[in-house]
């Protein structure tokens, strides 16, 4: 069907001003419609869809045009005020596009202001729209306690239950949550409204993904619960990334052989010696890669490569020592030759990023694709997992990555991990290129679900690479400081260590007798103190053993135990 995808998205703002153009976990909400938009139009509907991001301001235009939507023109002044329905700017927006546009069979509206609503939420409801017999299609949410309804009494404030309803639980019900609606052009015209009872077809999206942004305190809300998003698990081989396994660590080789494959079976054994899960290697032919006129860059890339049937001998090498065998294509025959031989998934380097047709080549094999994103802006990633989508829908998991060797700490923007794990839904890690462990183990403690970081055997080594790469010794304390972190973030819930209870019972403190206490006595407040050890009563029971009286002696300072009461 030819469809339209129309996102909303006036300037002004009563409550929250420019709202649209509010970042949630680093992105915009027009910007995250955007993107939710594009993955529906490419993994659903082939590419067969128009993106207009419908608006009055050229800010908002300006942000939708970065993002890869159409903005053919900005709302007329008439259709820009607050008393104008969003119904009216469509139906304007049809009418207009009609002679640009083929005849248009659906109309799908994001609002920008569901920044949780996901391209698999769109695709629920695109599932349920027929043109026929459900031309009218929206998301809806479940209330949680349909039966707790209350309403405010005008006179005093106070609470009462709704009239007629009672008070035990009815019938589930549900509220129209704004994040998709779906209809035809001709349902749309004839009713003014996306939503007619009786007509209209829901589809409930879970709550958590069905915040409305109305206040500052809702962009809070749904920036922590981004910040929560879970990614689906990838899987390479017999190894999981995501889902809570452990970081996977590559050890990348790349080109610090220097050409040597001897040197380059040093590393795949030094890679297995420090406790790394994969080692990886660089695979391109120079004549497919640098123009014959840059003559310096092309004699070092001939010198640097290895012989084609050097990558099945490293594999072989790789697999003997327990070491996943991975290599980096950098054209199209390379990534041939690794198919041939067996590699598990694809690494795609940074500088390919922006070269869709190798991209697209890639895709096709069908195997997972480790995809770095150094030099790259968020749009570009998003436009590289389009071609991705569009090109066999592999798994892939990214690496933020800043393309500098070595790379400086303070433009490494670690964060920018979950700004891309909350946009993009994939499992992501860091590519390191800086020098020493210290970014490789604070990636992994903010999160990183893949960690590569380059070896070399003696960084004093003619090359490019060497100078940000670890020595065997180095990457040996960086897997184990990795482990080491990841055994430490444990599983969020607040509760004492098993080894603590030892400690627990002489550090804390525990009821005492403050005097001597004989036979009889009645206990008061002032009997008691708290002492070290914690092994007897704890200081949280004082309270209810005043007023009980003593069946035996207990000297002042001594341990007071329950044995001792009535």
């Amino acid at each position: 069907m030819r469809t339209v995808i129309v996102i909303p998205a006036r300037g002004g703002s009563k409550r929250l001003p420019w709202k649209n153009l509010l970042a949630v976990r680093g992105v915009s909400l027009v910007a995250r419609a955007v993107v939710a938009a594009r993955e529906f139009a490419t993994s659903t509907l082939h590419g067969r869809a128009n993106i207009i991001v419908d608006t009055d301001s050229h800010e908002i235009a300006e942000e939708g045009r970065r993002w890869g939507a159409a903005v053919p023109f900005l709302r007329p002044p008439e259709l820009a005020g607050d008393a104008t329905s969003t119904i009216e700017n469509v139906v304007f927006l049809l009418e207009r596009l009609a002679d640009q546009l083929p005849p248009t069979d659906a109309v799908v509206l994001l609002q920008p202001t569901s920044p949780l609503r996901r391209a698999e939420d769109i695709t629920r409801c695109w599932a349920k729209f027929d043109p026929a017999k459900s031309p009218s299609v929206v998301s809806v949410t479940a209330r949680s306690h349909p039966g707790e309804l209350l309403e405010q009494r005008e006179e005093d404030g106070t609470l009462q239950w709704a009239p007629g309803l009672p008070q035990q639980a009815v019938a589930p019900s549900y509220y129209v949550n704004g994040a998709v609606y779906i209809t035809t052009p001709a349902f749309l015209r004839h009713h003014r409204a996306f939503v007619v009872p009786g007509c209209t077809r829901g589809v409930p999206l879970l709550p958590q993904r069905s915040i409305d942004i109305d206040t500052a305190g809702d962009l809070a809300l749904a920036d922590a619960m981004l910040a929560q998003t879970e990614t689906p698990v990838v899987h390479v081989g017999d190894r999981q990334i995501g889902g809570g396994a452990d970081c996977f660590i590559i050890a990348e080789a790349g080109i610090n052989h220097n050409g040597d494959v001897d040197l380059a079976h040093g590393l795949v054994d030094a890679a297995a010696e420090a406790g790394a899960d994969a080692v990886k290697f660089q695979t391109f032919d120079p004549e497919h890669v640098v123009s014959r006129r840059d003559e310096s860059l092309l004699a070092m890339g001939r010198k640097l490569a290895l012989a084609p049937d050097a990558f099945a001998q490293l594999r072989a090498h790789a697999i003997a020592r327990h070491l996943m065998f991975l290599s980096t294509p950098f054209d199209a025959g390379s990534a041939d030759l690794l198919d041939s031989i067996g590699v598990p998934a694809f690494k795609i380097p940074s500088g390919e990023i922006t070269n869709p047709p190798f991209l697209a080549h890639v895709a096709r094999k069908g195997k997972p694709m480790l995809i770095s994103t150094g030099m790259a802006s968020l749009p570009e990633v998003v436009d590289a997992l389009d071609i991705v989508r569009a090109h066999g829908n592999p798994p892939v998991a990214l690496f933020h990555c800043v393309s500098n060797y070595p790379a400086a700490p303070q433009e490494c923007n670690l964060r920018a991990m979950g700004t891309m794990r909350s946009l993009l839904h994939v499992p992501v890690g860091w590519s390191d290129h800086s020098e020493g462990i210290t970014l490789g183990v604070a990636a992994v403690a903010m999160g990183a679900e893949l960690l590569e970081k380059h070896v070399t055997l003696d960084r004093s080594l003619p090359g490019p690479d060497h100078q940000a790469s670890l020595e065997p010794a180095e990457v040996r304390a960086l897997v184990k400081e990795v482990r080491a972190t990841q055994a430490a973030l444990g599983d969020g819930v607040k509760a004492p260590a098993t080894s603590e209870l030892t400690t627990a019972r002489w550090a804390r403190r525990s009821l005492h007798a403050a005097r001597d206490l004989e036979v009889g006595d009645v206990l008061a407040m002032s009997d008691l103190v708290l002492l070290r050890p914690g092994s007897g009563i704890p200081a949280s029971h004082a309270g209810p053993l005043v007023g009980r009286r003593l069946r035996a002696r207990v000297p002042g300072g001594a341990l007071l135990r329950e044995a001792d009461l009535e």
